[in-house]
């Protein structure tokens, strides 16, 4: 699988790299699942700094910023993990996160038009992605001393109003998950 990792802060960055590197299998792809399954390639790793607020304020995004110049060279976005980016911190940027990634829905969708061969996922439920959504999970750690639960609550509303919701993903569901996992997994869906 090949994976385009994103934050702003650069240390961050480069530690993510290295982390991402090292822990890269090296084997050659079995399957690709972009857009034109992409055979027995070496994965590629790419990393790069991404302001949530500036690229969801550039209408031109997709020609500006350059994570979404590498998406368009893999097929667009077919998985995209958000790990830690719901707390106090990140609550003034909290819309222009849902607006990216309509915007990274919306390039999965224009690369994937004129594809025949668009493999879909299948969901935790069983269900089946709609062809050109990616699939997009989001882990989430409660932090009440960072957040209150009313906070919380304007996190998941917005996410509504941005055309999406959040499934959660049960504990049981989740491959070598723990019976109490301090961070919740829900599946982010866009609403058809």
């Amino acid at each position: 699988m090949n994976i385009v990792a994103t934050d702003t802060d650069k240390e961050v960055l480069k530690l993510l790299e290295e982390n991402l590197i090292r822990n890269q299998n090296g084997n050659k792809l079995r399957e690709s699942i972009s857009c034109d399954q992409i055979k027995d390639e070496k994965q590629k790793v790419i990393v790069h700094s991404l302001d949530w607020v500036a690229a969801a304020d550039d209408p031109n995004a997709e020609f500006n910023q350059p994570v979404f110049s590498s998406l368009v060279s893999l097929g667009g976005a077919d998985l995209i993990l958000l790990s830690d980016v719901v707390y106090g911190a990140t609550q003034p940027a909290w819309e222009a996160l849902l607006t990216l990634l309509n915007k990274f829905r919306d390039q999965r969708q224009k690369l994937c038009q004129s594809k025949t061969d668009v493999i879909e996922r299948v969901r935790f439920d069983g269900s089946i992605t709609p062809v050109g959504d990616p699939l997009a999970l989001l882990g989430y750690t409660q932090r009440r001393r960072d957040m209150s639960p009313r906070d919380e609550a304007v996190f998941f509303k917005l996410l509504y109003d941005a055309g999406m919701e959040a499934v959660l993903i049960p504990p049981r569901r989740i491959p070598n998950g723990e019976n109490y996992m301090l961070t919740t997994l829900f599946e982010l869906r866009w609403i058809q």
